[in-house]
């Protein structure tokens, strides 16, 4: 998200990041992904829930996410702290529109199963109506 963030504000937007650890997680993943903008977080999970996303062991247990993995695995990446959070709970990607209306959606059906950034960028126009 760190390489869309001036396309977000060129457009009028401000990225919003929800996470589900405790409030005193929020320092650290400033620190570790360099964002600014407006970082919330949502232990109860209400606010995925709200957005329906995905939670469950069926989303964890995933080829495609063994294989983004091993992938990254080998390319040196590392987990640099422990999790933090809900583990079963998948994330997304919502753009949403003046009025309070989801303009554009991503739902992660696994771990690694993120919105393609230029996917983003490209509803913000949409939004903006």
């Amino acid at each position: 998200m760190r390489t869309i963030v001036d396309d977000i504000h060129a457009a009028g937007a401000e990225l919003h990041v929800i996470g589900n650890g405790a409030p005193s997680f929020i320092a650290g993943f400033r620190e570790a992904t360099g964002l600014v903008g407006p970082v919330y977080t949502d232990p109860t999970l209400v606010a995925y829930r709200a957005a329906q996303l995905r939670r469950g062991m069926l989303s964890m247990v995933d080829a495609r996410a063994a294989a983004k993995t091993v992938r990254a695995f080998a390319r040196g990446f590392r987990q640099a702290a422990r999790a933090q959070g809900d583990q079963l709970q998948q994330g997304g990607v919502l753009v949403i529109d003046r009025g309070g209306s989801v303009a554009w959606q991503h739902v992660s059906r696994y771990p690694g199963d993120n919105a393609e950034p230029s996917a983003i960028v490209a509803a913000l126009p949409r939004a903006s109506r």
